[in-house]
């Protein structure tokens, strides 16, 4: 029985993180042991954000969550940078985003829950991706409990997705973690006969055929690896799905490879 990612295929998990420590700068002994992680897992490399999780985050507080990650990428050129930004503030949104992609190389975008992906107060950072080529990660999730849909009020579906595919018909949109709990086979109901939004795999959520139902669904040229931070469990319902060579190579490189722009080799 296979316990991680084929040697053969250079694996890039599209969501993942990096957090600050307690001074508020990269915290480098969890850095180095999720690099660690992968390694063993023969994950080769990871896309990382430092999402903020609060209403209303400012500029500066964005930029700080921004330079974590610039510091990430210092670190290890395993680790491929995503700008997280906060849309209501959208010419320093845009500004952001060309900093981090334009100026220091990262790949793209992450949203939160602080707006729905298809709320029009997202046109300014969904054009900018679009012109500058990277995709937009978003948060996401059919959370089926009260406290959840009050802690997150707009938390975006498989259905807010299908109208943002619509309105950002340019930007190429990635929902996040199909495994981060709630209605998961809800989510992709609604977006089997929908072209246009990618899934990642992510989340702890090991449920009995996620996977395979995920690629079923979609195609396995619009679903990505990923684990956001559930290493094992992500590798573990990939390599339980029962899929074939080049599906797998599609999931864990190709698609992400070609998302993200990357060379192989």
């Amino acid at each position: 029985m296979r316990y991680t990612i084929p040697s053969e295929i250079d694996c890039i998990d599209v969501h993942n993180h990096v957090h600050p420590g307690r001074d508020g700068q990269l915290d480098r002994t969890a850095a180095a042991a999720l690099l660690e992680g992968c390694t063993r897992l023969r994950i080769r490399r990871l896309c990382v954000s430092n999402p903020l999780t609060g209403d209303q985050p400012s500029p500066e507080e964005v930029r700080r969550a921004n330079d974590v990650v610039l510091d990430a990428l210092a670190m290890s050129d395993r680790f491929i940078g995503f700008c997280f930004v906060n849309p209501g503030f959208a010419r320093e949104a845009v500004a952001e985003i060309r900093r981090c992609v334009v100026d220091h190389g990262m790949r793209g975008v992450k949203l939160y829950h602080q707006y729905l992906v298809c709320d029009p107060a997202q046109t300014a950072v969904m054009e900018c991706a679009a012109e500058l080529g990277v995709p937009v990660l978003m948060h996401a999730g059919k959370v089926m409990d009260a406290q959840t849909r009050r802690l997150q009020p707009r938390l975006s579906n498989a259905e807010h997705f299908v109208r943002a595919a619509a309105m950002f018909p340019r930007t190429t949109l990635i929902q996040a973690h199909i495994g981060g709990g709630g209605d998961w086979e809800w989510n992709l109901r609604h977006l089997e006969t929908r072209p246009g939004v990618y899934l990642d795999i992510s989340g702890s959520v090991v449920d009995a055929g996620i996977v395979r139902r995920t690629v079923a669904a979609l195609g396995a040229d619009r679903v990505c690896f990923a684990t956001d931070g559930s290493l094992e469990e992500g590798v573990g319902k990939l390599l339980a799905a029962g899929l074939t060579a080049p599906e797998l190579r599609l999931i864990c490189q190709g698609n992400a490879e070609r998302l993200l722009r990357l060379r192989r080799g």
